[in-house]
């Protein structure tokens, strides 16, 4: 996005950290949440693929903790490494598409996931352990979700649904999350790096990102112990709903 004056910078910049605010607080009181929140409202601003380049960095940094800790990350890599791995490969797939296409499909597919993966959170879809089925739905998983991640940047979908399914203990299931999470987005990084697609406000975008997130996080983190989870949850998928529909409308409409 093309900053006019020193006064636009100003304001884009507080706006990028309220978002990024917003999205720590998000991932600090249900544990994910950074990029999705992020993406979704940076893209007004910024447009898509700037806004996925300005995520990856605040999304390694806070995510980066949530892979290494809670003493089940040898258990879930050896549990759904398919899944890492066919991810990685296929979100750096289709982040190299998403780089190469000059349309307005990408921004509407965002929109679109969004307001299916809200829908799925205020039905509260339930799945049937896979059981067997684990061993080739793990890798399926992996590369839908690795698709939508190159192309959207959201990196929960299908992924979460399928992890809730797995009947996970909560620490083990966040801890999932996190290792995926820092592949999805060191891949991300590196395409954009090859392809020396980040944009030029990075390196300031980053630190605020950073640092707003981890303040976001510690305010989720203390929101998480007064507020009803399913009170939060509701309002969280409503709202997001409601911007995804925003983004599909605007991709639709705009020249």
């Amino acid at each position: 996005m093309p900053l006019e004056s020193p006064m636009d910078s100003i304001q884009i910049y507080l706006i990028t950290a309220a978002i990024f605010l917003l999205g720590g607080a998000v991932k600090g009181t249900v544990g994910f949440g950074l990029p999705l929140v992020s993406i979704t409202l940076l893209t007004p601003f910024y447009g898509l693929v700037d806004a996925i380049g300005l995520m990856v960095i605040p999304a390694v940094v806070t995510n980066f903790w949530q892979a290494l800790t809670g003493g089940n990350f040898g258990i879930s890599w050896r549990r759904l490494w398919t899944l890492y791995v066919f991810g990685a490969v296929v979100t750096a797939i289709s982040a190299t598409m998403l780089l190469q296409i000059h349309s307005r499909w990408p921004m509407a597919l965002l929109g679109a996931v969004i307001v299916v993966y809200s829908i799925s959170g205020l039905a509260a879809w339930r799945y049937r352990p896979p059981g067997e089925k684990e061993r080739w739905l793990s890798p399926l998983m992996g590369i839908s979700t690795g698709f939508f991640t190159g192309l959207t940047g959201v990196l929960v979908f299908p992924m979460t649904i399928y992890l809730k399914s797995l009947k996970l203990d909560r620490s083990m299931m966040i801890q999932a999350m996190g290792i995926y999470l820092v592949l999805a987005n060191l891949t991300v990084a590196s395409v954009f790096g090859w392809q020396g697609a980040f944009p030029k406000e990075t390196s300031v975008v980053a630190v605020i990102g950073v640092g707003a997130g981890l303040i976001g996080m510690v305010v989720g983190r203390w929101i998480q112990k007064r507020l009803s989870d399913l009170i939060f949850e509701r309002a969280f998928y409503l709202v997001l709903g409601s911007v995804g529909l925003f983004i599909i409308l605007k991709a639709l409409i705009s020249e």
